[in-house]
């Protein structure tokens, strides 16, 4: 079954392709980079058995180019582009990737993950003026997938993760999440066309397609999930109304014997900063652990953001413990452009490599399943009150609004101490 659907899934994504393209061949004359909205794929696989399709617009304003991508009811401004000639090269925010193509009636050349610098690069093309993000699928949905339902991912064996997907179905257009312990998979878009389930993203941090069949109105079957050439995996879902996952401050506690935390790291300016200078003296702070290369610690960044400018003259601190690549000097403009993007003006600080030693040694006051990011709450005294590990973002909607309210009164009742 799996490889009939396989063949279904890529003869209509070539029939699409191939004939955009031709039509692309068949213009003549010079090239240029036409405005509104443009369909892009990403290949992940040399046998484009995996390929993420995403929407953007193009904009022009006076000589100036952007690119708006959308997942859903996100949308990505991309500042950094450069058009030279026949070529585009566009910088994605906050993340490294980048694209790099020919422009014509359609869009060819490559997506790199990573960015140029470190050449790993997938198949990248696209066409404009699509604005459905699967069109080579137009049966009348079979289902209404609405709700919420378990989502097992490697059903069966022993690196089985089980995880919510959140979903909202109107006509045959899918918007929403999946969570997990650790976060969740951000704005996902997608279809249902007969009894098949697409879904995808591109943000620029992750590229992922999501597909399975649909075996009835309960249960999805013969799924597979990709982000690269290395996470291919298989899933199911079973719809269950009230699917619960464990509270993420039940994850990670703090170890016996200890109530306060400290840190100390590299601001952005490469100056050592300590939590016993003395601006944190007598402040609350909300340490936040993570990294410029982590979408969840994005919208996290953007959430304590509006904290700090409500309550930073009542004494709330924020403070970003980064955690990098091997050195200062390479980290230093990633967690810049982090920082830029979130706009906020907490403080940054690089406090090692990436790697489970260096987190479990600068994050010493913990135990637990911990991943990024992590978050801990001190009150005036340096004392841990809350404990946090990973964060459900904006768009999982109720998830993320419990959480807010509740970290915000949290916040206040800790600020009025004294």
């Amino acid at each position: 079954m799996y490889l009939n659907y396989k063949r279904i899934y890529m003869r209509k994504l070539f029939m699409f392709v191939a004939g955009a393209m031709l039509l692309a061949s068949c213009t003549g004359g010079k090239k240029e980079l036409t405005t509104g909205p443009w369909l892009g794929v990403v290949q992940l696989d040399s046998l484009g058995n995996f390929t993420v399709p995403f929407n953007f617009e193009v904009k022009k304003d006076a000589e100036k180019v952007t690119l708006v991508i959308r997942n859903a009811d996100e949308f990505i401004q991309v500042d950094e582009v450069e058009v030279k000639g026949d070529t585009i090269h566009a910088k994605l925010p906050v993340f490294t990737s980048e694209i790099v193509a020919v422009i014509g009636d359609s869009l060819k050349g490559f997506y790199y993950p990573k960015g140029l610098q470190f050449g790993v690069k997938y198949n990248f093309y696209a066409v404009k003026g699509q604005t459905d993000r699967f069109p080579w699928f137009t049966e009348t949905p079979a289902f209404d997938v609405t709700g919420r339902w378990w989502f097992i991912e490697n059903p069966g064996t022993p690196d089985s993760t089980l995880m919510i997907a959140e979903l909202k179905q109107n006509g045959s257009i899918v918007t929403g999440t999946i969570l997990s312990t650790s976060g969740d998979y951000r704005y996902l878009e997608g279809k249902v066309s007969g009894s098949k389930f697409y879904f995808s993203k591109n943000d620029g941090a992750q590229t992922i397609i999501i597909k399975g069949d649909i075996a009835d109105a309960n249960t999805m079957v013969n799924g597979l999930i990709s982000g690269s050439p290395k996470w291919v995996a298989p899933w199911k879902a079973v719809r269950d109304d009230n699917a619960k996952l464990p509270e993420s401050d039940k994850l990670v506690w703090v170890k016996k014997g200890i109530s306060t935390f400290e840190f100390a790291g590299k601001d952005l300016d490469g100056n050592i900063v300590k939590s016993t200078d003395p601006k944190f003296q007598g402040k609350v702070i909300a340490v936040l652990a993570g990294g410029s290369w982590c979408p969840n610690c994005l919208d996290e960044g953007r959430y304590y953001k509006a904290l700090y400018e409500k309550y930073a003259d009542k004494g709330l601190e924020v403070v970003s413990l980064c955690f990098e690549d091997k050195t200062f000097e390479a980290a230093q403009p990633k967690v810049q452009r982090f920082a830029k993007s979130i706009g906020a003006n907490y403080t940054y600080l690089y406090v090692a490599p990436r790697g489970r030693e260096q987190r479990d040694s600068v994050l010493y006051a913990l135990e637990g399943q911990m991943a990024y990011p992590t978050s801990m709450i001190l009150d005036r005294k340096g004392n841990i009150r809350k404990v946090e590990t990973g964060f459900s973002g904006p768009g999982t909607g109720a998830h993320y609004e419990k959480f807010a309210k509740e970290t915000e009164e949290l916040i206040v009742k800790l600020l009025e101490e004294k």
